[in-house]
């Protein structure tokens, strides 16, 4: 079948107009790219393990991976397209970081094929990925953590909707994109802010005490592993001292009214300096009455979907940060996700 086009794979999937522009896009950036190569059998689940997918996925996602890359398909199609525009990406820092290469995610009709789609593109574009990191000397042991966020997105999606697969496709394109490391505690990335110039943003992973220690070990391996290997990009802004940017439900001052001073989260929050706020940049509650912070926070706490005040109520909260998240929202509040800053110095 050497006749697909962006028309006849949408008609073929059964995609609606909303995936016109990402499979339009696909096609006229990259009208013929090579076929994308996925690992089979024991080196398949070698690399599995690798970037830290759980054992208990192999054979659903085996079995997805040989649909999607079966030649001629109009999955092949998408997943050759999908990976060279991944890939021709690496290193690109900014909106254009989220293009054509991450898509949306499939619908749901499809089945195990349609759920595993954009980890076979990120499977396919791993041998590049693995290539610029070297390019830029980054440490194996940095490399391979920072893939394995991987099957963390993996887990994350089997605890929140009781099934395999992956649907973080807009995330892990900072990872399998170049721009972000993960760095002992904390991951890291090549960040233009639009104020406030370059530097890196700060992100929390699941798993681990958030320790101020921990926290620390971290910001000093980030000022000195991306100066060397990314000062193309820091410029002036890596010479001296790197601004560290973090936008998150961590840092809503309003924790405070419910965790002590001296908690994990509490110390991490205080690390940073919010940046000044004008009340109209809040984002709003939606119809359901629940602002995008409130599914935010829900979403990394509970691993649970979430669309009313109701369905947050009826979460069984068993932590401190558990009983804040709920109460919060039953009280009529809402969660922010503020920005903060601070400046690292740079060794010398």
């Amino acid at each position: 079948m050497t006749d697909l086009n962006a028309a006849a794979v949408r008609d073929q999937l059964g995609l609606d107009g909303t995936y016109a522009p990402w499979t339009d896009a696909l096609a006229a950036a990259h009208p013929a790219p090579p076929p994308a190569v996925v690992p089979q059998g024991a080196q398949l689940t070698a690399l599995l393990r690798a970037v830290g997918v759980p054992e208990r996925e192999d054979a659903e996602l085996a079995a997805a991976l040989a649909e999607v890359t079966a030649g001629g398909s109009a999955y092949a199609w998408l997943l050759d397209r999908a990976v060279a525009a991944l890939t021709a990406g690496l290193g690109s820092v900014g909106d254009d970081r989220r293009g054509p290469g991450s898509g949306p995610a499939l619908p749901a009709a499809l089945g195990a094929a349609g759920r595993w789609f954009h980890t076979a593109v990120f499977l396919a574009a791993l041998p590049e990925v693995r290539a610029y990191h070297a390019r830029h000397d980054v440490p194996d042991d940095v490399s391979w953590a920072t893939l394995a966020d991987l099957g963390n997105k993996v887990g994350v999606h089997r605890r929140m909707h009781g099934a395999g697969g992956m649907d973080k496709q807009w995330w892990m394109v900072l990872p399998y994109g170049g721009i972000l490391y993960r760095l002992g505690r904390l991951q890291f990335n090549l960040d233009r802010d639009p104020v406030a110039g370059r530097g890196l943003e700060v992100h929390v992973p699941e798993g681990g005490a958030l320790d101020p220690r921990s926290c620390e070990e971290s910001y000093a391996r980030a000022a000195e592993f991306f100066p060397p290997r990314f000062g193309g990009f820091l410029g002036a802004a890596g010479l001296g001292a790197l601004r560290l940017n973090c936008a998150s439900w961590l840092l809503d001052p309003q924790l405070g009214e419910y965790l002590p001073a001296e908690s994990n989260i509490m110390r991490f929050q205080r690390r940073f300096t919010l940046d000044p706020r004008d009340p109209a940049d809040v984002p709003p509650p939606d119809e359901h009455g629940l602002a995008v912070p409130d599914r935010g926070i829900v979403e990394f706490v509970f691993r649970r979907v979430v669309r009313t005040p109701a369905d947050v109520a009826a979460l069984r909260a068993r932590t401190t940060l558990e009983r804040a998240v709920v109460s919060h929202i039953a009280d009529g509040g809402h969660w922010d996700s503020p920005r903060g800053s601070f400046t690292l110095p740079v060794p010398g």
